[in-house]
């Protein structure tokens, strides 16, 4: 096998507008990026990645060679491209288009496959796709950029469990040999739900990542989500906003300080994101809220 292209040399063989990046998240093994596109005739050399490309914007006839001959369809906002690591491939095509690019490492896919599926698989190969319409890979890459673009609360712990649910998806649809999820295996038992509803509240004002909470009661990040969403009924960074918003409310029920100190003490990124995701759980803004709390003390 010759020499394998990383991310960042990606670029040199299909240049684009760099639009997002989500190297600030610190997931080497699930990186996403969104580039712009001019008509473009490209060939790329083999990546060491899983390459998985979701069309934001623009529509186009897309031409792509990957072994053998040619394939031609129209591609656009809704469908997706998936390319197996360590082929090479040549693109052409005639409109300007915008899309996000998934690069997953064969590293997290075996890690998956191992975890998700309790099956061993030392190579795992995915279908070479041009186009498939795939609304949960559509909605996750949506979340995704929603979260890197907007420095959203649920932070590193959001990304990991999307990052989570894109390759287990991915596996479950795509891969050349099958995969099949086992028996769901439960809630937690009580002890371990105390040690990770502490450890949530112990470091409620910071990101938290899965790897972490599937330590608190050791087991995988794959076993933990799915004994969580079983026990809580929710993923765990929709039970973590949950409480940033409820300890959010404490503050601005006994505290005078200002909305920017009490989303820092929250665990969010700064006050827009406070009155963001307030307003989402609530229906009015933290300031609203903290007027209404006075009135019914003055009332009491």
């Amino acid at each position: 096998m010759g020499q394998l292209i990383t991310v960042e040399e990606l670029p040199r063989y299909a240049p684009g507008e760099l639009k997002l990046d989500s190297s600030p998240i610190g997931r080497s093994d699930f990186r996403l990026r969104i580039f712009r596109y001019a008509p473009s005739d490209i060939w790329v050399p083999p990546s060491e990645n899983f390459l998985v490309v979701l069309y934001r914007d623009g529509a186009t006839a897309m031409n792509r060679r990957v072994s053998g001959t040619w394939r031609q369809d129209h591609v656009g906002r809704g469908v997706t491209s998936l390319l197996t690591r360590a082929e090479p491939s040549s693109w052409h095509w005639k409109n300007d288009i915008e899309v996000t690019h998934f690069y997953i490492s064969p590293g997290l896919m075996t890690k998956t496959a191992s975890d998700a599926f309790d099956r061993d698989a030392e190579m795992v190969e995915l279908h070479d796709l041009l186009k498939v319409e795939d609304p949960m890979l559509t909605w996750i890459n949506d979340q995704m950029v929603q979260e890197i673009a907007a420095g959203g609360p649920g932070g590193r712990l959001c990304y990991d469990a999307l990052a989570l649910q894109a390759s287990v998806h991915i596996l479950r649809k795509y891969a050349a040999i099958e995969f099949k999820m086992p028996c769901a295996q439960g809630r937690f038992r009580p002890a371990h739900a105390r040690l990770i509803e502490d450890y949530i509240e112990q470091n409620i004002f910071r990101n938290i990542t899965l790897d972490e909470l599937a330590n608190v009661c050791s087991c995988t990040p794959v076993q933990f989500a799915r004994k969580f969403h079983a026990h809580y009924g929710m993923r765990p960074h929709a039970y973590v906003l949950r409480r940033k918003v409820e300890h959010a409310c404490q503050h601005l029920r006994k505290d005078r300080v200002a909305l920017k100190e009490i989303a820092l003490l929250a665990g969010f990124a700064d006050q827009s994101h406070l009155n963001r995701v307030f307003r989402q759980h609530m229906n009015i803004t933290p300031a609203e809220y903290r007027r209404q709390m006075c009135e019914r003390t003055v009332q009491a």
